[in-house]
């Protein structure tokens, strides 16, 4: 029990130091002009606050520090507005630095610092999501190793990898990453390549082979001649791939700054035209007042804000409110393969004896000969050998066991050989393979991979190995389907046999295969082309410049890689795929709130605006009716944060 609690208070020391790190990361988006700025009001709304509810102080001390409130939010909000004017362009900024002025006049102070602190929070925001994407592709290009073994004419030597050139011939042993692209010279390997590739199966390199970096080598020794270093590689093109399309990616307009485009010079003057009636400023400041556009400007943020809440509340972890706009405008979707559509890791889909042996016997033979292998197929079949109820003891009777990386395994058992691996491996070893042939060829028009099992002189059995649909892969395509998506694609590095075998069990009918992420980013933005908006669902490195490109970036959080991670717009916590359908009806939902909103506030500063100009509101009269329509639009908001699929309340 001690040394539990040692452990816990170990992990709880370590999640915090993690913690310090990631906040550290962000220091210089937190200490930026936007993010001191955003604080300070913050605070000084607060006091102003709790000074005037508790009556702490003078009287004109809540009034002081609201003033100082919007003039620490004020000041960057009206900078960006005269930009704004000088380039010619009106947007939301002008629209709150009326709201400022408006509120200031009538009174109001408190919620002119309210819409301030709104305004440069969203800000803040946007950049710390900016600051991810950075911290992504760091980690990115810490999958490749900072050294590389190289072989020069006096032996073996260890390199800075920047010392390293195409044509020099690279060392990598067991357990190691690949750091260069490069041609496999000699040796036999398993690599996983999934962060390339996405292939859920290790892959068996030999001489002749293709080598990626960052890949990693399970079993087996290669000798490599390197054909490209650092950002040549495939791993420098998916960094750059997800940097440029973070670049390109097309800015999205706000809903409040379409608005403000006809509603600024609108309000303006309508004022103007209340103090030439009038020949009274009084009526101008009234039409300021009840115009000024507090509803409106709250509209969006507030409806982001109960929208990310409901989210949280159904394990969606949302970050940035543009994009779960824009999620809720996609009608394409494509998914990568393997750890999206599928588990991620392979299963014996089927045991099929041969020779008068059982599934059972078949299978405890292959277990026994691979209990010693750290190979993925390997694991496989002791899980469903554990799964059966197939006890292996304390290993007895077992010896002579002999690793062929990429290939499959031997040993002796119980004085006989068996060989579990590869048909070419089997064949090499001088044994029997009548019927092989055709039994390989129609496992492989099944998408599978196969595993024979020979003892003695013969085949005693073959294990279907696959990397199996999520179960609940095709009620998830299905409910986007429902959703209104149109186009649903699967996008995979793995190979087309693989890809339509899964795409058919889960309901997807337009399939690519054999792509490198620099191809998904095509197929990304070629259905961009198209007039699509496109969500990318994924969970890998290699999915990272798709994820990038598109309009919205889902992943699958629980399995996802960190890069994927940080580039993600939503990230589906559960690791439940239905979850991408309740993403993008909750994006929808929040996209129609948000419209609601607009078209409330637009509504209420209206009539507001005819009763100010006609003399019917005064200035303290036009500040209460502006409030109220802002407190209307929040209670709406509020709505949002009990959502569940199907309720009335999304709709």
């Amino acid at each position: 029990m001690a040394g539990a609690s040692v452990s816990e208070d170990r992990r709880a020391v370590g999640d915090t130091v993690g913690l310090c790190r990631r906040c550290w990361g962000y220091a210089p988006v937190l200490l930026s002009r936007d993010g001191v700025a955003a604080l300070a009001t913050g605070l000084f709304a607060a006091a102003s606050w709790l000074s005037g509810l508790w009556r702490l102080g003078p009287a004109w001390l809540p009034v002081a520090l609201g003033l100082f409130s919007v003039a620490s939010g004020g000041s960057v909000i009206v900078v960006g507005a005269v930009r704004g004017l000088l380039a010619r362009e009106l947007n939301v900024d002008e629209l709150v630095s009326l709201a400022l002025v408006a509120s200031v006049l009538a009174g109001e102070v408190l919620s002119g610092a309210l819409v301030a602190f709104m305004m440069l929070a969203g800000k803040v925001l946007e950049d710390v999501t900016a600051a991810r994407a950075e911290r992504a592709l760091e980690r990115l290009g810490n999958l490749a190793p900072a050294t590389a073994r190289v072989r020069r004419e006096s032996g073996e030597e260890t390199v800075p990898l920047e010392r390293v050139r195409p044509g020099d011939v690279v060392v990598i042993r067991p357990g190691e990453r690949v750091p260069v692209d490069g041609v496999v010279l000699c040796g036999q390997a398993a690599v996983d390549q999934a962060p390339i590739t996405g292939e859920a199966v290790a892959v068996e390199k030999g001489p002749g082979h293709g080598l990626y970096a960052g890949t990693l080598v399970t079993e087996g020794a290669l000798e490599v001649r390197a054909t490209a270093v650092g950002a040549a590689t495939a791993l420098g093109r998916i960094g750059g791939g997800v940097r440029q399309a973070l670049e390109e990616r097309a800015p999205i307009v706000r809903a409040a700054d379409r608005y403000a485009r006809y509603f600024t010079p609108l309000v303006l003057a309508l004022a103007a035209l209340a103090y030439l009636a009038s020949g009274r400023v009084t009526p101008a400041i009234a039409v300021l007042v009840a115009a000024c556009p507090c509803a409106l400007v709250l509209a969006t943020p507030t409806a982001i804000v109960a929208g990310v809440a409901a989210g949280a509340r159904r394990g969606l972890v949302i970050r940035g409110g543009a994009r779960l706009e824009q999620a809720g405008r996609v009608d394409a979707i494509c998914f990568d393969k393997t750890g999206t559509l599928t588990l991620g890791a392979p299963k014996v889909t089927s045991v099929l004896p041969l020779s008068g042996r059982d599934e059972r016997g078949v299978l405890a033979l292959a277990a026994a000969a691979e209990r010693y292998s750290e190979h993925p197929l390997a694991r496989a079949v002791l899980e469903r050998a554990a799964e059966a109820g197939i006890e292996l003891g304390a290993g007895d009777g077992v010896a002579g066991f002999r690793s062929y990386p990429g290939r499959g395994v031997t040993a002796i058992i119980e004085g006989r050989q068996v060989v579990v691996g590869t048909l070419p491996l089997i064949r090499e070893l001088g044994l029997a393979v009548d019927g092989g042939e055709e039994l390989l060829a129609s496992v492989e028009a099944r998408g599978e991979t196969a595993v024979f099992v020979a003892e003695g002189q013969g085949l005693r059995g073959l294990l279907t190995v696959a990397d199996a649909p999520r179960p609940e892969a095709r009620a998830a395509v299905a409910a986007l389907r429902a959703a209104g998506v149109r186009r649903l694609v699967m996008l995979t590095g793995d190979n087309r046999q693989v890809a339509e075998a899964i795409a058919g069990a889960v309901g997807i009918e337009e399939v690519h295969a054999g792509l490198l992420p620099e191809d998904k980013v095509a197929w990304v933005r070629r259905l961009q082309s198209e007039g699509h908006r496109v969500a990318m669902v994924g969970d890998g490195v290699n999915d990272a410049p798709a994820l990038a490109a598109a309009d919205a970036a889902i992943v699958m959080g629980a399995s996802g890689t960190e890069v994927a991670l940080e580039t993600a717009d939503i990230a589906i916590m559960t690791d439940e795929l239905p979850m991408a359908a309740e993403a993008i009806l909750l994006s929808r939902a929040t996209l129609r709130l948000i419209h609601q909103n607009l078209a409330l506030a637009l509504a209420w500063n209206v009539l507001a605006v005819l009763g100010a100009g006609t003399g019917l509101l005064p200035p303290i009269a036009a500040a209460l009716v502006h409030n109220l329509g802002s407190v209307a639009g929040v209670l709406n908001a509020a709505r949002l944060i009990a959502w569940r699929p199907g309720r009335a309340s999304a709709r």
